[in-house]
C-alpha cells in the first residue's frame, strides 16, 4: 500500500468517527431536549391543574361560608358548615341539571354512602356557581367529601362545629374534602402507596357517561371508597391524579365568622328579651340574665347554672327530659323544686295574720292552697309562690296557667256569713331572687271587708305552672335550632354584669361594675356577651375544662379584649355583645 492510499484511508475512518461523534451527541442533544420538553409540559399541565384546583377550592370554600351566614325567614341554612354533595351521576345526562349536587330523591344508589348523596363524584360546579371546570385534559374536575360534612339524604341535619375533625383520609392525614383533576385515562398498575392505600390493576375506560353508569375507578386511582382513604402521590404507572385538599383549617375560620354572626343575629337577640318587661319585675327594655354554669369539660358538663355563677358556659340544661337519654345536660325532676308559698300586707290598716297554713297536692304539687285571717278596712295583699333553680337555667314560664283565687268569709262577732270569691284586680308577675329561685307573684289582692266586721278568714287557691324548656333548647326550632343541632353552645363562654344577674339591681355604671370588653364601646359599659371559641389555633386537647384550651389571651383570664382574628396572632376568639349601656 502506498503512503498516499493509507493517509486516505486513515482520514476516512476519522472522518466516519466524527460522523459517529456527531450523531451519538446529536441523538443525546434531540433526546435531553425531548425529556426537558416533556418535563415543561409536565410542568406546565401541572401549573394548569394547580389553577383551576385553587379555583375550584376557593369558590367551594366562599360557597360554604355563604350558605353558613344564611339566616331568619328567608332560605335559612339549617346546617351552617356543611359541604354540597358531588353532582348526582344521574344529573349528567341532563343538560339542565349537569353540576348540580344531590341528593336527588328516587335515585339509585351511586357508589359510597347513601342512595341520594354519595362521598365521591363530579364537582357540583353549578351548585357552587361556577362554569364546568376541566383539567388540562380537558376532563371534568372530581370531589370527595365524607359523611360528618354533608346531608346524607335529603331528611338528614349535620353536626358540625369547630371541634368537627375531616372524615377523609389523605396520606395518613384527616381533611375535610378533595378536589381532583383525573388526568387522562391510564392503564393502571397494581401499587401500594406509603400510607398503605392500595392502588388496583385497571385498564380505565371513559365513554360518554349515561345515567348512574359512570365508575370513579375509571377517573381516579389508588384509594379505598369504603374507608375513604385516599393519596396525592403515587408510583407513575399507577396513578396521574392530581388533588387539592380542603382542611379544616382552610374552612372553619369562614365559617366561624359566619355563625358568629347568626348568634349575634339570631341568639343574642332572645337572650336579651328572655326575661324582661314589667312581667319580669323589670322595667321596659330591662333583662335580668340567668346565670351561667360554671366553665367545665363542655362534653361532660351538665350545663347547670349556679346561683352568683356570672362567668361560664350557657345554662343550657334539660329538665326534666330531654334526648338523647343519658345527656349530661338532661337535670333530675328534682332540679325545680317549689318552696313554701308566703302571704304579706301590700296595703291598709290593720293586720294580717299568717301562719304555717299553706299547703301542696301531693305528689304531684299541681295545686297549693292558703289559709289565714285578717283584720282592716281597706286591706290588700301579696301571694308569693317560689319556684327554685329558675334562674339557673333557660326556661319557660307562662303566666296564664299560674291562676290565683281568693275567697274570704267575714265574721261580725256573732255569726259568719257565706264565702265570696275577690274578683277584683290584681296583679301577676315573676320575679328571680339571688338564690336562683322564681316567685310567682300576685300582688294587689283586695281582702273583703264589711260594716261591723270583726274579722275576716281568706281562702287562697293556685294552680301552679310547669315549667318548660325554652325554645332556645329546642333542635327542631326554625330560627334557633341549627344552634343546638350542631352544639355551637359547646363552644360560646358567657359573661354578665352581676347587677344583670337574678336579684340584681339591673343597672350598671359604665367604667365602673359593667363588663369591660377592650377594643368595645363603651368602654367598659356592656351588660352581657358571648364570645365563641373557635377552633384550636395551639393544638390543644379537646374536650377540656380548662378555659385556656378554648380562649386566648385575656379572655381566658378574665380580662376580655375583641381582636381581629388572625393566624399570625394566633387568635380567633370572637366576642358577640349580647346587651349594653
Amino acid at each position: 500500500m502506498t503512503p498516499v492510499r493509507a493517509h486516505r484511508q486513515r482520514g476516512g475512518v476519522a472522518i466516519l468517527l466524527l460522523l459517529a461523534v456527531l450523531a451519538v451527541g446529536g441523538s443525546y442533544y434531540m433526546i435531553s431536549s425531548l425529556q426537558a420538553m416533556s418535563l415543561q409540559r409536565k410542568a406546565l399541565v401541572q401549573a394548569q391543574n394547580a389553577a383551576v384546583l385553587n379555583r375550584a377550592k376557593q369558590a367551594l370554600i366562599g360557597y360554604v361560608v355563604a350558605r353558613a351566614s344564611k339566616g331568619g325567614a328567608t332560605d335559612p341554612e339549617p346546617n351552617p358548615g356543611a359541604l354540597p354533595c358531588p353532582e348526582h351521576p344521574w344529573h349528567i345526562s341532563l343538560p339542565t341539571d349537569e353540576g348540580t349536587a344531590g341528593p336527588a330523591v328516587g335515585i339509585p344508589n351511586p357508589g359510597y354512602g347513601t342512595a341520594n348523596c354519595s362521598s365521591i363524584g363530579r364537582f357540583p360546579w353549578k351548585t357552587i356557581g361556577t362554569e364546568k371546570l376541566v383539567d388540562a385534559s380537558g376532563e371534568p374536575l372530581w370531589y370527595v367529601v365524607g359523611p360528618t360534612w354533608r346531608k346524607t339524604s335529603t331528611t338528614t341535619k349535620t353536626t358540625i362545629n369547630s371541634n368537627t375533625a375531616g372524615d377523609l383520609s389523605v396520606n395518613g392525614q384527616q381533611v375535610v374534602a378533595l378536589i381532583i383533576a383525573p388526568g387522562p385515562a391510564m392503564s393502571t398498575q397494581a401499587a401500594t402507596t406509603p400510607y398503605g392505600v392500595s392502588c388496583s390493576a385497571r385498564n380505565q375506560a371513559r365513554s360518554a357517561p349515561a345515567g348512574n353508569t359512570l365508575d370513579p375507578l375509571d377517573y381516579l386511582e389508588c384509594y379505598n371508597a369504603g374507608a375513604l382513604q385516599f393519596t396525592t402521590s403515587a408510583t407513575a404507572d399507577s396513578f396521574n391524579d392530581q388533588v387539592a385538599v380542603v382542611t379544616t383549617a382552610d374552612l372553619l375560620p369562614g365559617v366561624e365568622g359566619a355563625v358568629a354572626n347568626r348568634i349575634e343575629r339570631e341568639i343574642a337577640p332572645v337572650l336579651k328579651t328572655l326575661y324582661t318587661g314589667t312581667k319580669w319585675n323589670a322595667s321596659a327594655g330591662q333583662t335580668t340574665f340567668p346565670f351561667a354554669a360554671p366553665f367545665a369539660n363542655p362534653t361532660t358538663s351538665s350545663f347547670q347554672g349556679v346561683a352568683g355563677t356570672t362567668q361560664g358556659l350557657l345554662p343550657f340544661s334539660y329538665s326534666p327530659a330531654c334526648s338523647p337519654v343519658g345527656d349530661p345536660r338532661c337535670t333530675a325532676s328534682t332540679f325545680h323544686s317549689w318552696g313554701t308559698p308566703t302571704m304579706a300586707k301590700t296595703g291598709g290598716g290593720g293586720n294580717l295574720w299568717i301562719g304555717p297554713d299553706c299547703t301542696a297536692d301531693s305528689p304531684a304539687v299541681n295545686y297549693v292552697t292558703c289559709t289565714g285571717y285578717y283584720q282592716s278596712s281597706s286591706l290588700t295583699a301579696s301571694f308569693d309562690d317560689p319556684l327554685g333553680n329558675m334562674a339557673n337555667a333557660l326556661r319557660d314560664f307562662p303566666l296564664a296557667n299560674h291562676t290565683v283565687r281568693v275567697w274570704t268569709i267575714l265574721y261580725d262577732g256573732w255569726s259568719w256569713d257565706s264565702w265570696v270569691e275577690v274578683t277584683g284586680s290584681v296583679t301577676r308577675s315573676r320575679r328571680f331572687n339571688s338564690s336562683g329561685s322564681l316567685s310567682f307573684r300576685v300582688t294587689n289582692i283586695p281582702l273583703r271587708w264589711a260594716w261591723g266586721t270583726s274579722y275576716g278568714y281568706y281562702y287562697i287557691e293556685a294552680q301552679r305552672p310547669v315549667p318548660t324548656n325554652h325554645a332556645l333548647l329546642d333542635a327542631n326550632d326554625p330560627t334557633t335550632g341549627w344552634f343546638v343541632r350542631n352544639e355551637w353552645y359547646r363552644l360560646l363562654y358567657y359573661g354578665i354584669a352581676p347587677s344583670y344577674a337574678a336579684g340584681g339591681t339591673l343597672a350598671c355604671t359604665t367604667g365602673t361594675n359593667c363588663l369591660a370588653i377592650a377594643n368595645v364601646t363603651p368602654a367598659g359599659g356592656q351588660r352581657a356577651m358571648l364570645i365563641l371559641a373557635g377552633r384550636s389555633v395551639n393544638a390543644t386537647a379537646r374536650p377540656s375544662a380548662t378555659l385556656g384550651n378554648y380562649l386566648e389571651g385575656g379572655n381566658a383570664t378574665g380580662s376580655f379584649v375583641r381582636l381581629p382574628v388572625s393566624n399570625a396572632t394566633r387568635f380567633n376568639d370572637r366576642v358577640v355583645i349580647v346587651d349594653t349601656n
